[in-house]
């Protein structure tokens, strides 16, 4: 079904028409197909609203501002099949709802994929979007900034803020002004501005002319003046470098001085700040933790905020509503700006949690309209390499969305948002994390657990998570890539590298999720030919699938990012071909009698984790921890 804008519109507003209608291959010729009229109207109460009715002539989008046309023309890929006499009318309910874009974690998103998110997002029904870079933008007379880890240049920034705005989205830059800087301290000339570990050394004067430099940069290459300074989970402030030249001061006392300084900074470039809250709420709690239930403010606290100063409360791991009432409730105890972050758990290997986002952001949405929240993100972090594509967790994004305009959570209205604001399929991208289930598991979609990560990466001689191997793994593995064969094609083909990167790791899986198990039972049972079979059949067989998976992640990877950090992924899938290599070696000394043992295979298998009850899987996220557990470097 095409459409054509029957009203005369401004030339940028006609081309982000057709540029919503094209992301789902809808065309938008003058005189072809169904017409739409337009009407700017003037706001009621000042408020965003939008309306979309169908008459004899075609589709009237009635609208009040940029934000409300994009709005519209989601409706109408919405109701493209709607008869006469229909109507729907929309406002929202947050004065601003976006995603935050992890750039940091190696993933450096490509700017031609950042404006489709920007695209998926306005027809989501959001208005900002956070591009969350630590180091990964440009700071003139800062070459070692960002060097070789594919920082966004100004021109590149720049470019993406207009193009964002054009579509209704305030792109809002988040950066971190204390902690979180580890990369720029691989180079030379910020060594000695390291305090601890990733933390800004404050007592080092040079620490500020940085952080001034940061500053004016963001602020010539953002139109917006909102920015997130970050300044979260700096544990242990004031305890290296700081600490030989000021001698010891409690860290939050250091960070309050800090603070100060940064909102002279700030004050300067003319920016908003907001940060994340933990650091001032930990302050309200006796073990100085984030979610304790024993929590004061005290008007110590209180007055150590700047008044211009938004909190961003983050909690992406509560499934429960009370929780966050609790959170909420307390948060506007401190200050009266406070902004919320769920999260799109796309940061935990390869595969989205979908279902436990879901669950965990209808409980939060709820919450956060009760407690009257204005302000909320949906953080889309990329945690260990960031190997998760962000455009396969849409579905958080619109739930978001429909709870921002319609307040509608349900399957139903989901399903169809995300099929006319996408051109995706709801519950093929739920399937994803099909991945991650098991006949043993009672708390799917209400846990965040990773099998198909630590499975993948555990190396198979050691056997470090045998114990949390689930006895349909094999099973399901391979149940899994028929399904997502048939999920491929229920959506748009832009998405369907998504469904080869996931297809490809269940190929890998199936042998390899219990080949450690496979490998100690034949090797304890002295069943010589079993282990000739692994050796010669089933390793050979995995390794050829490995190559596979690393192939398509490549295709993933360049489709959605930047090169720059792609070569953690390759340096990881060599040392698990190696190490599959070298399985085989010692299986064939072994056999051939030129070893008497394996010495690997004559350690206990142990948990690595708790088990309770019937569940054996668990979370784990640290390539490190799942590879090995020698001593990488000194």
């Amino acid at each position: 079904m095409n459409f054509y804008a029957a009203t005369e519109l401004e030339a940028e507003e006609k081309q982000v028409f057709r540029e919503l209608l094209s992301e789902n291959s809808v065309n938008s010729e003058d005189g072809k197909g169904i017409p739409v009229r337009f009407a700017l109207c003037t706001p009621e109460e000042g408020k965003t609203q939008v309306k979309l009715t169908r008459d004899s002539g075609g589709f009237l989008i009635e609208y009040t501002d940029r934000r409300a046309f994009v709005r519209g023309t989601a409706l109408l890929l919405r109701y493209s099949d709607a008869g006469e006499g229909f109507s729907v009318s929309e406002q929202p309910s947050f004065e601003i709802l976006g995603p935050m874009l992890d750039c940091s974690r190696n993933a450096v998103m490509k700017p031609e994929k950042v404006k489709q998110l920007i695209r998926l997002s306005a027809l989501s029904g959001m208005n900002a979007m956070m591009l969350y870079t630590e180091d990964t933008y440009e700071i003139p007379g800062h070459p070692y900034f960002g060097r070789l880890r594919g920082a966004y240049t100004q021109e590149e920034l720049k470019a993406l803020s207009l193009y964002a705005e054009k579509f209704g989205v305030e792109l809002i830059p988040c950066i971190q002004m204390l902690a979180h800087l580890g990369a720029i301290f691989e180079w030379q000339p910020y060594r000695e501005l390291r305090d601890w570990d990733d933390i800004l050394n404050l007592a080092d004067e040079r620490s500020y002319e940085l952080l001034d430099a940061m500053a004016k940069s963001v602020s010539e290459t953002f139109r917006s003046r909102k920015i997130n300074i970050g300044m979260d989970e700096a544990y242990m402030l004031g305890r290296g470098r700081y600490l030989e030249k000021m001698g010891y001061r409690k860290g939050s006392k250091i960070m309050m001085e800090h603070l100060g300084r940064v909102m002279e900074i700030l004050r300067k470039y003319g920016l908003e700040p907001r940060m994340w809250s933990d650091m001032f709420f930990r302050m309200c709690t006796p073990d100085e933790s984030y979610y304790n239930p024993q929590c004061t403010v005290t008007d110590e606290v209180r007055a150590a905020i700047p008044p211009e100063m938004t909190l961003v409360y983050w909690d992406y791991y509560g499934t429960e509503r009370a929780r966050y009432d609790y959170m909420m409730e307390n948060h506007f105890k401190m200050s009266s700006h406070v902004a919320f972050a769920g999260g799109a758990s796309c940061w935990y290997g390869m595969i989205p949690l979908n279902r436990f986002s879901l669950n965990s952001a209808r409980a939060a949405l709820e919450s956060a309209k009760d407690n009257g929240m204005r302000e909320l993100y949906i953080t889309m972090w990329g945690d260990d390499g960031g190997t998760c594509s962000a455009f396969s967790a849409l579905p958080t994004l619109v739930c978001y969305g429909e709870a921002n305009w319609n307040g509608r959570t349900d399957d139903e209205n989901l399903r169809a948002a995300m099929k006319a604001e996408c051109g995706a399929d709801f519950d093929a991208f739920l399937n994803f994390e099909e991945l991650q289930n098991f006949a043993c598991r009672t708390d799917f979609g209400f846990a965040p657990k990773n099998p198909s990560r630590y499975l993948l990466w555990q190396d198979p001689l050691q056997g470090k998570f045998d114990c949390h191997v689930p006895e349909d793994a094999r099973e399901r593995y391979t149940e899994a890539i028929f399904r997502l064969m048939e999920d491929r094609q229920k959506c748009h083909p832009k998405y369907g590298y998504l469904f080869d990167s996931f297809s490809a790791l269940s190929d890998v899986l199936r042998d390899k999720a219990d080949l450690g198990i496979l490998i100690k039972n034949a090797y304890d049972g002295n069943h010589t030919e079993a282990l000739l079979e692994i050796k010669d059949q089933l390793i050979p067989d995995i390794e050829k699938r490995v190559e596979a998976l690393l192939k398509v992640l490549r295709t993933q990877w360049m489709t959605d990012n930047k090169p720059f950090g792609f070569d953690i992924q390759e340096i990881r899938f060599g040392g698990l071909l190696m190490r599959l290599r070298e399985a085989k070696t010692q299986i064939g000394e072994y056999l051939e009698h030129k070893t008497d043992s394996i010495p690997e295979l004559l350690v206990p298998r142990l948990p690595y984790d708790s088990i309770e009850g019937d569940d054996v899987t668990i979370q784990e996220n640290s390539w490190r921890r799942m590879a090995t557990s020698v001593v990488l470097c000194y």
